[in-house]
C-alpha cells in the first residue's frame, strides 16, 4: 500500500504529464472556463491589452507594433 507521500508524488507526476507545465493545473483551466461563461475577458470589438512574446523566427514581437493589421494568436504544444 502506498503512503500518502507516495500517493501525492504519483498525483503530482500525473498532473505534470497531463499539462506539460508544472505551474498549470486543472483548477486554472476550470477558472478560465468559468470566466469565459461569465463573459469575462476581452469582449468582441474591444482593444486587446498590449503584450510582448517571443517570435517564432527569433526576436520579440509586441502587439502594439501590429496595430491596424490582422493578428491571429495560436497557442499550442506539440508535446
Amino acid at each position: 500500500m502506498a503512503t500518502s507521500e507516495q500517493a501525492a508524488a504519483l498525483d503530482h507526476q500525473e498532473r505534470l504529464r497531463e499539462y506539460n507545465y508544472e505551474h498549470f493545473r486543472t483548477k486554472h483551466f476550470l477558472a478560465d472556463v468559468q470566466q469565459t461563461i461569465r463573459g469575462g475577458g476581452v469582449q468582441p470589438g474591444e482593444e486587446a491589452p498590449d503584450f510582448e512574446l517571443d517570435a517564432t523566427e527569433g526576436g520579440r514581437v509586441r502587439l502594439s507594433g501590429l496595430r491596424g493589421r490582422p493578428v491571429v494568436l495560436h497557442f499550442g504544444s506539440v508535446t
